[in-house]
């Protein structure tokens, strides 16, 4: 299977001093711009691809690939210090992530968030170079209706996130369902919600909705506790008197590792599901082998290693698809195959016989990165970590600009910013209610594809509903679902407390 020629080809080309160079200024400039709200990974290696013109193929593609690392990991370090994500996938780390951070140990959150971030990576990459094909060709079977029954699989897996109510999670899910479908029907292109407003004719924004949901309604929870005297200072953490992550610690999550890293590994390999739903697939998943399943939501350590393994996983095994068959997994694989035709490589099932020792090349420019993000942000958490001791009145302000900056620059519309601070409010609402944001937010990624793949199966089967059950695959999923429903109807009846929250 392996040619060492162009393995050797490949090693040779990735030791060149310059390329080492860029892998490690981008690891760290994704990481910096991660932390910042609104300055996703997309944005970033978007903003990134005209400077890959002057750069031979494996400096190019190893630069984004950097970037999109960094990003993804710079994410959960705004997250576990402040709770406000700085990306979508990093929504996921800030519910034990940040209670760490508030308990002292915002250094041991990061380190752990580091260690699991890049063996979950290391799984996909060993997955990429050793089996892609075959896991290309597997995703090659969802049609439609496999989809539709997956995304239906992962909507009920995201009730979970709401630990004290699951009808409270089903509206969430629900409400960000039915927000996702403003804009252009995807089947008529006729307008839906828009109240004739040529900006919602369009639909809304991903990254204003994003931050207003997460970031600026953790803001207004701060300057209420601030106004009503709760925060005073520099009282948003305690010192970070804890920062050593044990042998032990790092013993106890050894199987999340490796099941969180394989979810993300599959949840990469399908198109158009990204980091996003993997960190809550994994987050949700490791909760059945923590050590102390009863802390998970109030500090647990697993609750950032599951979600950190799989999100950081969903970036190197989007490149399976990519690279066996010539098809993107999201839009940062998009992003690449644009870099690879750019420079005359035609991504598929011929690219090892063409251009062989450029496809190893970056492969071992992935290994490098990893290393590069491991070693600098493990040893930069001693300095990150400082942000504890900024005053509460200065923080407030500069969160907001930097909030208000990320939503306007995406498209430099003032309408982004209004639509940030309505989902402020919504977010602020929704926390005081104890509903979970974070459902709203899946419920309004999925929404979408979930109504496209139902309308095409619906087609495809003359509006039959069988077609669902026909499937091997989808008929697993489907199943699945049927079982995890029943399991949470049993434990909402069993639950007392539950009934009184509901009530």
């Amino acid at each position: 299977m392996f040619d060492m020629d162009d393995v050797l080809s490949g090693l040779s080309i990735i030791l060149e001093p310059t390329t080492i160079l860029i892998a490690i200024a981008g690891v760290i400039l994704g990481s910096v711009l991660g932390a910042i709200p609104g300055l996703s990974a997309t944005m970033a290696i978007a903003l990134l691809v005209p400077f890959t013109f002057t750069l031979n193929p494996v400096q190019a593609i190893v630069l984004l690939t950097a970037m999109y690392k960094g990003g993804i990991f710079g994410g959960s370090i705004a997250a576990i210090l402040l709770n406000t994500p700085g990306t979508s996938a990093a929504a996921a780390t800030a519910i034990d992530g940040h209670q760490l951070a508030r308990q002292g140990k915002a250094r041991k959150a990061i380190k752990m968030a580091v260690v699991s971030s890049s063996l979950g990576d290391l799984f996909a990459v060993i997955v990429l170079i050793s089996i892609a094909g075959v896991i290309a060709n597997f995703a090659l079977e969802f049609g439609p209706p496999e989809y539709t029954a997956l995304i239906l699989f992962a909507f009920t897996v995201i009730l979970g996130i709401s630990q004290k109510s699951i009808m409270k999670g089903m509206l969430a899910t629900v409400l960000g369902v039915f927000i996702g479908t403003i804009g252009y029907d995807p089947s008529t292109g006729v307008p839906r919600l828009s109240f004739d407003s040529m900006e919602l004719s369009g639909g809304l924004e991903l990254v204003p909705l994003l931050i207003g949901l997460l970031a600026v309604s953790q803001v207004f929870i701060l300057m209420e506790e601030t106004f009503l005297g709760k925060n005073t200072g520099n009282d948003i953490m305690k010192p970070d008197d804890n920062s050593k992550l044990t042998w032990q610690e790092f013993k106890d999550s050894r199987l999340i590792y490796l099941q969180s890293g394989a979810i993300g590994t599959f949840v990469g390999a399908l198109p158009g599901l990204g980091p996003t739903v993997a960190a809550f697939l994994g987050r949700n998943a490791g909760k059945r082998l923590a050590k102390n399943p009863k802390k998970y939501g109030k500090g647990a350590l697993e609750g950032v290693a599951a979600p950190e393994a799989s999100n950081s996983a969903v970036g190197s095994s989007n490149l399976i698809p990519l690279i066996s068959l010539g098809i993107p997994g999201d839009a940062e694989a998009a992003l690449i195959l644009s870099v690879l035709i750019i420079h005359g490589i035609t991504p598929g099932p011929t690219v090892f016989d063409t251009d062989g020792p450029i496809i190893y090349g970056i492969y071992f420019g992935i290994l490098i990165s990893i290393c590069v993000l491991f070693l600098f942000n493990w040893y930069a958490s001693r300095w990150v970590v400082k942000v504890r001791n900024i005053n509460v009145t200065l923080l407030i302000p500069a969160i907001l600009v930097l909030c208000v900056a990320g939503s306007y620059g995406m498209n430099q519309n003032m309408f982004d910013v209004q639509t940030m601070f309505i989902f402020a409010v919504i977010g602020y609402l929704m926390i005081k209610f104890q509903f979970p944001t974070t459902a709203l937010l899946i419920g309004f990624i999925l929404g979408p594809i979930f109504e496209t793949s139902f309308r095409q199966s619906m087609i495809l089967s003359n509006n039959n509903p069988i077609i669902f059950f026909q499937n091997p695959i989808s008929l697993v999923f489907i199943i699945i679902t049927i079982m995890i429903v029943i399991f949470y109807i049993v434990r909402e009846v069993k639950s007392p407390k539950n009934e009184d929250q509901t009530s």
